[in-house]
């Protein structure tokens, strides 16, 4: 059943499709607007519609900032071919196969670590603003439908170990 409160994505999301009236939470920041990888992150994260307030910006700046970073480090990595480089080949070793080629000398592509930054930060801002299924379920968002109480607690609890209910065992001392 679909969320009272919930926020609806739909044509409306769009930046240049929202109307003033629907545009609800914070906005674009106009430098993040002139930047296009940026903008475009910021209107994936923060559509037109959205529940951050002023005190989200901040963390929201970095959240664009760092999936941005992710992207550049992306394209660092992939090669014109298509294949992802992981190795940079960085010269040739001083001396030959057996057959008289010469071995490449590599080192990890630095992307790697980036991305790996990169996706730490995501993940941790990500987190913070509520963005991930676990921030979410962390702040009772899963289900915001029905608000629980202690009694309904105490009857799921009752109904799964009524589910799982087996027989008694009774176990009887051995005479020695």
């Amino acid at each position: 059943m679909p969320q009272q409160g919930a926020i609806r994505r739909g044509a409306s999301d769009s930046y240049a499709l929202a109307k003033p009236e629907e545009i609800r939470g914070v906005t674009m920041p106009p430098d993040i607007m002139e930047d296009p990888v940026q903008s475009e992150i910021w209107a994936w994260v923060a559509p037109p519609v959205n529940n951050f307030t002023d005190q989200d910006l901040p963390n929201l700046r970095l959240l664009v900032y760092w999936h941005a970073v992710a992207a550049q480090a992306r394209q660092a990595l992939h090669s014109e071919d298509g294949t992802v480089r992981i190795f940079d080949k960085i010269g040739v070793k001083p001396f030959k196969t057996e057959d008289g080629r010469s071995i490449p000398l590599v080192r990890k592509n630095p992307a790697l670590q980036i991305m790996k930054e990169a996706s730490a930060e995501i993940r941790a801002l990500s987190d913070m603003l509520g963005l991930s299924p676990l921030a979410r379920s962390r702040i009772g968002l899963m289900d915001a439908a029905t608000v629980k109480t202690a009694a309904d607690t105490a009857a799921m609890f009752r109904s799964i170990d009524a589910a799982y209910e087996l027989p008694e065992v009774v176990v009887e001392d051995a005479e020695d």
